[in-house]
Formats: structure tokens, C-alpha cells, sequence
């Protein structure tokens, strides 16, 4: 009996499917890892900055509009004026913000790690494993293509096994 434990991280940044004015079509935006910050009086806008992939045309995600600038953490904030790349990609993992904004989230072409730890090893039944699982963000990812693809089977193969060890 194995214990793993696979921690699953993003390579980069989710693209955006949105309309673009440019193109005039629904496209795929990329994220920049860019802010853009403007701040008027006691008011701050804080934008993540997208670019069409065909017509590289700018679009501007909000993050926050009009805010009081003691509404805003300041260690976010200073993150925004730096350009923090990975506060860039946790927000382009945000999906309440993209439905905000009118844009949507494409998982399917998302590349990713797995680390994989040995946490225990038990001889006594060398093929059963319990993986664990932790992935820090919403990859929206299908559980058995994540198993299947790591463990080069095909899905079927991995449901078959998996029929054949419950009890």
C-alpha cells in the first residue's frame, strides 16, 4: 500500500475566450501578468491586462472599480504596482471575476505540473495507492483524465482498475 501525494501547479496563466472589438469575434485573450493602476483622489481602479492572440489588441480586466483605497490590502496593492506574476495568475484563475467581465476561463488547453512526494510505503499490497491530491488553484480539471494521463493508461483501463479494487 502506497501513500503519494501530487501537488498540481499551473504552468501558466488560463487564456480568456472573450468577444474582441478588433477581431470582431469571440477570441482567445492572454494574460499579461500586467496591472494597470490608476488612482484618483481616494479612489483606486486596479485592472489585469489581456492581449487578443491574433490582433495582440488590449483588454483591460477589472479587478476593482472605484475603490477606497483603505478598501484595498496593502500588500496587494504594492503586489498590482509591482506586476506580481503570481498574483497575475491566481486572478486569471478567478472565476467570479472573469463572469464579471464577461469573459470565460479555457481549461481544456491548460498545461500543468505534478510533483509527486512519497509520503508511505507498505509491501504488503504493492498495487494499491492513495494519492492526494492538492492543487492551490481551480484548475477545473476531470479527475480521471488527471489520473489517467499521469499514469499513461487509458481512461477505461483506470476505471477497470479502479471496479476491480473496491470492495
Amino acid at each position: 500500500y502506497q501513500k503519494v501525494e501530487w501537488t498540481i501547479t499551473p504552468k501558466s496563466a488560463p487564456k480568456v475566450i472573450r468577444s474582441c472589438p478588433k477581431c470582431g469575434e469571440k477570441t482567445h485573450y492572454i494574460n499579461s501578468t500586467k496591472f494597470r493602476v490608476n488612482a484618483n483622489g481616494k479612489n483606486i481602479d486596479v485592472w489585469l491586462i489581456y492581449n487578443c492572440s491574433k490582433c495582440k489588441s488590449k483588454w483591460n480586466m477589472t479587478i476593482h472599480e472605484r475603490t477606497n483605497s483603505k478598501d484595498i490590502d496593502p500588500e496587494k496593492y504594492q503586489c498590482y504596482i509591482k506586476n506580481d506574476k503570481d498574483l497575475a495568475h491566481q486572478i486569471g484563475f478567478d472565476p467570479v471575476l472573469h463572469k464579471r467581465n464577461h469573459s470565460e476561463i479555457v481549461y481544456d488547453s491548460m498545461e500543468f505540473d505534478i510533483f509527486v512526494s512519497k509520503a508511505e510505503w507498505n509491501d504488503k499490497a504493492r498495487h494499491l495507492q492513495e494519492i492526494t491530491i492538492r492543487c492551490p488553484l481551480n484548475l477545473n480539471l476531470r479527475l480521471d483524465k488527471l489520473l489517467a494521463d499521469h499514469m499513461r493508461i487509458s481512461r477505461s483501463k483506470l476505471l477497470k482498475t479502479l471496479s476491480e479494487d473496491l470492495p
